[in-house]
């Protein structure tokens, strides 16, 4: 129950962080850990966006020490190193985050701050995934299950690019789709255009590695049990796709944005729990 909490909670911080950034309330609370030097700051819509981010920010973190307390009296031996590391990564955040807002939200450390969150995701979704009492088989990459880890780190990376384009207001460096500038390679790859397109390109990339999957899944025993899960993804991917041209053509728009990131979170999470699966599976 903690662990389905805390994922929970993780899911609603993210998102919401995404509507702040959005919604341009990211210094609504200028100060930091106040907000205009109070416990309880005065209610204003934007101020109350990033003060109830803050409040989302502290009870996700309390459940995910609880888990991380859990899991290190579960796992044994190096294993026990996720959930400290996961304390470790939760206890930085909280301090980049007093960082971000008082430096008034760098591009690149705000780009950092978000990436550590994802990091702090993946784990959290480890530590739902396995209680170390019954898999003995905690981390192993080889095989095909591999290929779903590697699709995980790259969906990861994709997501933190997105963050980046979002930072350094590159959002419409493409006003276009699928072409950019009216082409498919803009002849100057540089500053924000360059950021957009490598944001496509890598989702581009994403979308072959999957049909690729699929494709072999009808050929190699090793991944017919894993087309269900293919199929799903190669779906979130679509979805996410039109998601993308949504965020383009509606100019940025804040919502279309959040559906964005959370479908990015399906995609992330289906890609790790068919590497869990895997892994799973050899413990048996």
């Amino acid at each position: 129950m903690i662990a389905k909490i805390a994922l929970t909670l993780l899911f609603l911080l993210l998102i919401w962080g995404n509507l702040v950034a959005g919604l341009k309330a990211g210094l609504a609370c200028p100060d930091w850990p106040l907000c205009h030097g109070r416990v309880l700051p005065p209610f204003r819509w934007d101020i109350y966006m990033e003060f109830m981010h803050r409040v989302i920010g502290g009870v996700t973190s309390v459940f995910i020490v609880i888990l991380a307390y859990q899991r290190v009296r579960s796992y044994i031996g190096a294993v026990k190193a996720v959930p400290v590391i996961t304390v470790l990564l939760l206890i930085f955040q909280i301090i980049l985050g007093g960082i971000v807002v008082l430096l008034e939200l760098p591009v690149d450390l705000t780009t950092f701050h978000f990436a550590n969150a994802m990091v702090i995701f993946l784990l959290v979704l480890y530590m739902v995934s396995f209680d170390g009492v019954e898999q003995k088989t905690l981390f192993s990459i080889d095989g095909y299950k591999g290929v779903f880890f590697l699709l995980a780190m790259l969906v990861t990376c994709q997501a933190v690019l997105g963050a980046y384009v979002r930072h350094s207001d590159a959002g419409l460096a493409c006003p276009d789709f699928p072409t950019c500038l009216g082409y498919w390679v803009p002849p100057e790859l540089s500053g924000i255009i360059l950021n957009h397109f490598a944001h496509r390109a890598l989702a581009y990339i994403i979308t072959a590695i999957v049909l690729l999957l699929l494709l072999f899944s009808y050929t190699q025993k090793g991944l017919q049990k894993y087309r269900n899960e293919i199929l799903v993804i190669l779906g979130l991917i679509i979805v996410q796709v039109l998601l993308g041209v949504l965020v383009v053509s509606s100019k940025l728009h804040f919502l279309i944005i959040a559906l964005h990131l959370l479908v990015a979170l399906f995609i992330l999470t289906a890609a790790f729990y068919t590497w869990f699966r895997g892994m799973r599976e050899s413990s048996v």
